[in-house]
């Protein structure tokens, strides 16, 4: 029996700008782990497509500031084939500059 960490894996990282029409993001592989940092305008983060067209179930990541010193968010998300292979990103109230980085699922 082998013991898995919840962090590590090959990071996969995008440094973008997003508008508020937003974007998907299209991961080259799956994923188990995830940290996203934003400054301009909170981002809105998503995780099936369906909800990025309803605008609805998403996680905002705030801009630094007292409370989020850093403007971040993390934690583990998995990805998988179907309808959770990618994620959706959208600027909050005009263009949001993000540093999304993914860490890869093994075996």
């Amino acid at each position: 029996m082998s013991v898995a960490t919840v962090r590590g894996g090959v990071p996969y990282v995008l440094r973008d700008s997003v508008t508020t029409s937003g974007r998907k993001v299209r991961l080259p592989f799956y994923m188990n782990w995830l940290k996203v940092r934003v400054s301009g305008n909170p981002c809105r983060l998503y995780f099936t497509e369906e909800d990025f067209d309803a605008d609805q179930n998403y996680v905002l990541i705030p801009v630094p500031a007292a409370a989020t010193p850093h403007g971040e968010w993390e934690g583990p998300v998995e990805t998988c084939a179907g309808s959770h292979s990618d994620l959706w990103v959208r600027g909050d109230g005009g263009v949001s500059s993000i540093e999304l980085v993914a860490f890869q699922r093994r075996g």
